[in-house]
């Protein structure tokens, strides 16, 4: 909430949220709150990890490392579109990453979106990765650069992500583009959070689960993968799988 604040995000939430609403009402109607809880919490993590998360989350298409330094974490960056434009585009998050050795730097250009409706779209990706390339930074830069796609997909991210990419390249635009949603960058922290023993990182790990779970997004462990001494009535497991998880207060 804090790096949200101070970027001047916090702010930014549904017009139509009743009066006396929540703080929970509050953020799980606000992307910008989930996005800086979220990144903001990977981003105190040690580089080897967040890259592990990272590539798991993102169906493990981005290359593997062990030497990995996260060295810069900017949140809503301001990006002019050419010189001299009064135009900007401002992605999420913009994470620089040296890995390996020799160090090879790579750029990730983070564009998050609440929900599972079909939000993302090639204008705003190619707007972002458009300015990128004419940040003093990067022109004369050798880091390499992908686009990265959370929420906004629909149900079935892979083809839509196609359909943007086709749209992107009948426009003479070709942009290296990856895609997750929140549920698989939620399943990457649980695993990783398996691996470590280290008291600090299972800390800050254990809130990124929670503010995904503030926002709706939770992993539920199936009826098969449970040990059971006595039989579960069909009748029960019918009640549980469509109860309405909301809040109950005193």
């Amino acid at each position: 909430m804090l790096i949200a604040l101070t970027n001047g995000k916090a702010g930014r939430v549904k017009q139509d949220i009743s009066v006396g609403a929540s703080w929970r009402d509050l953020f799980r109607s606000s992307e910008d709150l989930l996005t800086a809880s979220v990144f903001g919490r990977l981003s105190y993590l040690e580089g080897p990890m967040v890259w592990k998360i990272l590539r798991r989350g993102l169906g493990f298409e981005l290359p593997d490392y062990k030497v990995v330094e996260l060295y810069n974490v900017e949140f809503w960056p301001t990006w002019p579109e050419g010189d001299g434009a009064a135009r900007t585009v401002e992605p999420d998050v913009f994470l620089q990453i040296n890995v390996g050795d020799p160090s090879v730097q790579i750029d990730l250009i983070i564009e998050a979106k609440l929900g599972i409706g079909l939000d993302q779209c090639a204008d705003q990706w190619r707007r972002q990765w458009t300015a990128y390339h004419e940040l003093p930074a990067t022109i004369d830069g050798d880091a390499k650069p992908y686009l990265i796609a959370i929420g906004g997909l629909g149900q079935h991210e892979a083809s839509y992500l196609s359909r943007i990419l086709q749209d992107l390249q009948k426009g003479g635009h070709e942009v290296k583009a990856l895609a997750a949603n929140w549920p698989k960058l939620l399943e990457a922290v649980i695993a990783v959070g398996k691996e470590t023993t280290d008291l600090r990182d299972t800390r800050i790990l254990s809130d990124i689960v929670s503010a995904l779970a503030l926002a709706g997004y939770r992993q539920i462990q199936s009826f098969s993968g449970l040990t059971a001494h006595h039989r579960i009535d069909h009748r029960s497991k019918a009640v549980l799988v469509d109860y309405n998880f909301q809040e109950t207060h005193d």
